[in-house]
């Protein structure tokens, strides 16, 4: 029912996205009473704070990995986005709602119509029960965070192994790490070449001369569909710990060993000036795994994670509102310093 409905909303007559944009800036379109609405603008996304809830609509737009110009596919995306992320935040994403022209020839949401875009539904958690708001304000309730840090070793010792080889495990790694390497090197970012090449250089022989930790890790069944994206911002602690943001748009991206991602989390930690955190998610893990991660293997991912940190934050002045604002290369530059650190720990 859904695709028929979204193809034939297609061909009708186009809303533009500051339509539908300055519509759902309104309280009064939503169809249960709202005070006010506050906006975010992602990379991807837009998303609406209305009341206890909140409404996500992806912008049409394409990246390297993803293509979200069309309806069908920010239909698609959205249905994804809510499937996985019921996993580590099942109470917290409701579902998908259509946004609408409805008989009076009117926008209206969860309404009936001819569809102009989707909408992801979620319940909105309170920005003081996030690990970054907890770290950023030093009111660390340890039981929560070994909560959290429980659920999320529970969710990586049920995943199923991902079968990989070891040429095509250390052949995406190699590969995402010169993407990063060359996208860093961007005369626009003005970022330190020298360090770039030194970082690059240092990861890539990692990899030659520690074949034998990725293939026991491989051969461990270490290699799952994780998270994707797990931040400080994506966690909340309380009243019920849930994960929330999975990575949605590419399967590949999530496909990765626990040590990583849990590696990336320590450096955005570590970012918000806790390094302590970090060590409690690895610690909570190998205990309840049994899953020793050898140490030089979470720092070469630390380099990894902090070098692809400093190009996501990076880019953020390719875009017109940011071009002008220099905290984005600033904190480029710091995550940079931070893998140059790591790198000094790296053993080869």
């Amino acid at each position: 029912m859904f695709i028929k409905m979204y193809k034939e909303a297609d061909t009708t007559a186009s809303i533009t996205t500051e339509e539908k944009i300055a519509f759902l800036l309104q309280p009064s379109s939503y169809p249960y009473s709202v005070s006010s609405v506050k906006s975010i603008e992602t990379h991807m996304s837009w998303v609406f704070l209305a009341g206890d809830l909140v409404y996500k609509m992806k912008k049409p737009v394409s990246y390297r990995l993803f293509d979200h110009r069309t309806l069908e596919s920010r239909f698609t995306n959205s249905l994804e986005e809510v499937r996985i992320n019921k996993k580590l935040a099942e109470d917290i994403y409701i579902g998908v709602v259509p946004l609408v022209i409805n008989k009076e020839g009117k926008l209206q949401l969860e309404g009936k119509g001819e569809i102009k875009d989707w909408l992801v539904k979620m319940k909105r958690i309170p920005e003081r029960n996030m690990l970054g708001y907890a770290i950023e304000h030093d009111c660390i309730d340890d039981t929560q965070l070994h909560e959290a840090a429980t659920l999320l070793a529970g969710f990586y010792i049920t995943s199923l192994p991902v079968p990989v080889t070891l040429t095509g495990y250390a052949g995406k790694l190699e590969s995402e790490i010169l993407f990063i390497h060359d996208e860093l090197l961007a005369p626009l970012f003005a970022l330190p070449h020298l360090l770039i090449k030194e970082l690059t250089a240092g990861q890539r022989a990692f990899i030659a001369a520690r074949q034998d930790l990725f293939e026991q890790r491989i051969a461990a069944g270490k290699i799952i569909d994780a998270h994707g994206d797990l931040r400080p911002e994506h966690i909340c602690l309380g009243p019920q710990v849930a994960f929330i943001d999975r990575l949605e748009f590419s399967r590949e991206l999530r496909i990765m060993d626990p040590a990583q991602e849990l590696s990336l989390l320590s450096v955005e930690c570590e970012m918000l000036g806790n390094s302590h955190i970090g060590h409690v998610f690895i610690d909570v893990y190998r205990k309840k795994s049994n899953d020793i991660i050898p140490l030089p293997l979470i720092n070469f991912f630390k380099i990894k994670a902090a070098c692809l940190r400093a190009y996501l934050v990076a880019r953020h002045i390719e875009e017109p509102r940011y071009k002008d604002d220099p905290k984005w290369l600033t904190k480029a530059r710091v995550y940079l310093q931070l893998a140059e650190r790591y790198h000094q720990q790296l053993p080869v």
